[in-house]
């Protein structure tokens, strides 16, 4: 982020490509998001046509360091892709951005290994990952989920329920709380 230090207070002014990341995330929302979101509403349908075309440009998974593949875009250019794909159609541009919540476990707790496993090929092709951590009787409160996972050899056996997940029904992989 562009901080300048003024002698009347801090300028949030954008940068030039923060600029052109803006424009284009408002131009794709305008040109591929608007004149198709209400009609994958009234059809209750995943806009996957427009995921992919999103992924084409660049505007998703930014958030993937350099040195696994991706732009490594701060939290802040993140924001600015997100706000500009909302204007399109939240619903849209949630399925879009929230690949961040599968993959950031993946992230922060991952060996390299995994990290190479789990977050390259979300650079490579439009897939969607979940983060199924929501419960019936918990809500979104770690402490309280009843999920089990029990190592089975090289697998595990999840027991429980979740929901909420957003893009589960196409996510590719998930990231399960148990």
């Amino acid at each position: 982020m562009s901080v300048t230090q003024a002698t009347t207070g801090i300028s949030f002014a954008l940068g030039d490509e923060q600029r052109a990341l803006r424009d284009l995330a408002r131009e794709f929302a305008a040109k591929e998001i608007r004149p198709v979101a209400a009609d994958y509403d009234d059809r209750s349908q995943h806009p996957g046509d427009v995921i992919a075309k999103a992924h084409a440009v660049g505007l998703m998974n930014p958030h993937i360091p350099e040195e696994y593949g991706g732009a490594g875009l701060s939290a802040f250019e993140q924001m600015l892709i997100g706000e500009e794909l909302a204007w399109g159609c939240s619903g849209v541009a949630t399925s879009i951005v929230a690949n961040i919540l599968g993959s950031l476990p993946v992230l922060l707790a991952g060996s390299d290994d995994q990290k190479r496993e789990w977050l390259t090929p979300l650079l490579a092709e439009p897939l969607l990952c979940s983060f199924a951590l929501t419960e019936p009787g918990a809500g979104s409160d770690v402490a309280a989920i009843q999920t089990t996972g029990v190592r089975d050899g090289e697998d595990y056996v999840l027991n429980g329920s979740k929901m909420f997940i957003t893009n589960a029904g196409e996510a590719a992989w998930f990231v399960v709380f148990a």
